[in-house]
């Protein structure tokens, strides 16, 4: 009986595209940060202690920028090919998951 073997994006990604998606989501992150910021610059205020919607923009915010500079930090040291597969797929499934 054969076993299917279900394959991560991480395992999808052909090493060739490393650098382009890589890019894009760095494209998409710096977008997202842009749009975070402006609707945190733009919430209205008074803002209570106890407000979980600004606690949930800044949380999204600072996870963007974590990617963002996980991505800065691989691009500096050149994308190998198993961190780069690795950090893409981990992008991509994150990506998938909040849409």
């Amino acid at each position: 009986m054969a076993t299917a073997t279900v394959k991560t994006a991480a395992q999808r990604v052909d090493s060739g595209l490393i650098a382009p998606v890589c890019g894009a989501l760095r494209t998409y992150l710096e977008r997202q940060v842009e749009l975070l910021n402006e609707e945190v610059r733009n919430y209205p205020t008074p803002i209570a202690r106890c407000d979980d919607q600004l606690t949930g923009l800044l949380e999204q915010r600072a996870s963007a920028l974590a990617q963002l500079e996980r991505l800065r930090v691989l691009a500096d040291q050149g994308l190998s090919r198993t961190d780069g597969i690795a950090l893409a797929g981990e992008l991509i499934d994150l990506f998938l998951n909040r849409r």
